[in-house]
C-alpha cells in the first residue's frame, strides 16, 4: 500500500513539474506587417513601431441645418464600416505612455433616407427632394479612403518572448486616442427600391452627385487596447454648393 501511494505521489509530482516547465516556456514573438520589409526586426529586443489590422462598425448620421438624429435619415439602418491598417510608434524609446498612431482605412458610410425622399442633382446642385411616389427603401452610400492620425495615451503591457525579445501589447491596458482624418471619396451611390405593376424594382445611381471628394474631420476613441468605442465628426459638407449643408457624424466600436 505504501509503495503504491509513493508511486502515485511520484507520478503526480513529475506531471506537475513537466506542466510547470511547459507553462514557463516562452512563445515566439508575434509577426508584424513591417517584418516583411525588414527581417532584422524579428531579432531586435524591442521595436519602436508595430502594426495592427482593425475593423470598426456603428451608426452613421448626417447632421446640420437644424437636422437632428433620425429626422432626415433613420438611425437604425444608417451605418458605418471601417477596415484598415494602423501603425503605432512610441514617442519615447523607454516609455510607452504616448504613441503616434496613423494608417489607411477604407470606410463605407450609408444613410437610410426617410419620407420617400431621394438626393437629386440638377445644374450641378444636389438637393434632398420628394421622389413623387412611394418608396420601399432609399439609401445613399459613400466609399472613402481615409488616413486617420491620432495621439494615443495609455501604457501597454511589455511581454517577454523567446530569445530575449520584448513587445508592447496585450488586451488589458486602457487607452485614449485623440486626432482626426483626411481622405478622398471613391464612389457615391444611391439605391431606391419600389414596386411597379406588381414587380419589385431597384434603381442604382453611381457618381451622379456633386459631392465634396475631399474629406476631413475629428476623431476620438477610448477603451481597452484591442477594443474601443469611437466617434468621428466630419468638418466638411457632404455635398458642395448645395442647400444640404450637413456633415457625417459616426459612433461605433472597433477591434484591432
Amino acid at each position: 500500500m505504501k509503495t503504491n501511494l509513493l508511486l502515485i505521489i511520484t507520478v503526480i509530482g513529475l506531471f506537475n513539474l513537466g506542466y510547470a516547465q511547459e507553462e514557463n516556456e516562452l512563445e515566439d514573438a508575434p509577426y508584424d506587417f513591417l517584418d516583411l520589409f525588414d527581417e532584422s526586426r524579428r531579432d531586435q529586443e524591442t521595436v519602436m513601431t508595430n502594426t495592427k489590422l482593425y475593423v470598426g462598425f456603428g451608426f452613421n448620421q448626417a447632421l446640420g441645418d437644424g437636422n437632428g438624429i433620425g429626422d432626415d435619415y433613420r438611425f437604425w439602418g444608417s451605418g458605418v464600416f471601417d477596415v484598415g491598417l494602423e501603425f503605432s510608434t512610441r514617442l519615447k524609446k523607454e516609455d510607452d505612455f504616448m504613441r503616434f498612431n496613423y494608417g489607411l482605412t477604407m470606410r463605407i458610410q450609408s444613410l437610410r433616407i426617410n419620407d420617400d425622399k431621394v438626393f437629386s442633382t440638377f445644374n450641378n446642385v444636389t438637393r434632398l427632394e420628394d421622389a413623387g411616389f412611394d418608396l420601399d427603401g432609399s439609401r445613399f452610400t459613400q466609399v472613402s479612403i481615409l488616413a486617420p492620425v491620432h495621439l494615443e495615451f495609455g501604457r501597454r503591457d511589455l511581454k517577454d518572448y523567446e530569445d530575449g525579445i520584448k513587445r508592447y501589447g496585450g488586451t488589458k491596458p486602457f487607452v485614449v486616442g485623440v486626432g482626426g482624418y483626411i481622405g478622398l471619396v471613391s464612389t457615391s451611390s444611391q439605391e431606391i427600391k419600389y414596386e411597379r405593376e406588381g414587380r419589385d424594382v431597384t434603381n442604382t445611381l453611381t457618381n451622379d452627385f456633386e459631392v465634396n471628394n475631399f474629406q476631413y474631420g475629428l476623431s476620438v476613441y477610448a477603451g481597452w487596447n484591442d477594443s474601443q468605442i469611437f466617434a468621428t465628426y466630419g468638418l466638411n459638407d457632404i455635398f458642395k454648393d448645395s442647400p444640404v449643408q450637413q456633415q457625417y457624424v459616426t459612433l461605433g466600436v472597433r477591434f484591432r
